[in-house]
């Protein structure tokens, strides 16, 4: 995959991710994140990154971050849960690039369980999902607008 999946997946990279005084998450885990497949590009060197998504729940809403080494964490997206399922969305970010900027979004959805576990999940795993990246506008003529990034998320409980 190309610089664009790496960041827009990362948003770490100081593209427009907020920094939020710091909570207790209600859980996290690690989650490894892998391409799968996209439309955007003909490069199939493909792209996997581990993060720690930290789930803020208020009633069925839930806020995501990504935790930082620091102990901080980044505000990721915003959605709603279920059961033992997740939906989500990120804000609309912009990645200024030298090819021409890109403006980009992740919707995902996932089944989660924390430590009592109880969900329909692959063995060994406590996170299971998919994530896509939509590349909302392009000025880079080889990254078309709305095209695509097809990623599955797999995680294990942390907290």
């Amino acid at each position: 995959m190309t610089r664009f999946a790496i960041a827009g997946m990362t948003c770490l990279v100081g593209m427009g991710c907020s920094s939020v005084e710091e909570d207790t998450p209600d859980a996290a885990w690690d989650v490894t994140v892998t391409g799968v497949s996209t439309d955007c590009t003909q490069d199939s060197s493909g792209y996997q990154k581990t993060f720690e998504y930290q789930v803020y729940t208020d009633g069925a809403d839930v806020e995501l971050r990504i935790g930082e080494e620091d102990g901080g964490s980044e505000s990721f997206a915003i959605g709603v849960r279920s059961g033992c399922a997740v939906q989500y969305q990120s804000a609309v970010w912009l990645e200024e690039r030298s090819e021409g900027d890109l403006r980009w979004q992740i919707t995902g959805e996932a089944t989660y369980q924390g430590q009592a576990g109880g969900c329909d999940l692959t063995d060994g795993l406590d996170w299971e999902g998919t994530e896509i990246i939509e590349v909302v506008e392009s000025l880079d003529d080889n990254t078309p607008e709305g095209c695509t990034y097809l990623m599955t998320t797999e995680g294990v409980l942390v907290q």
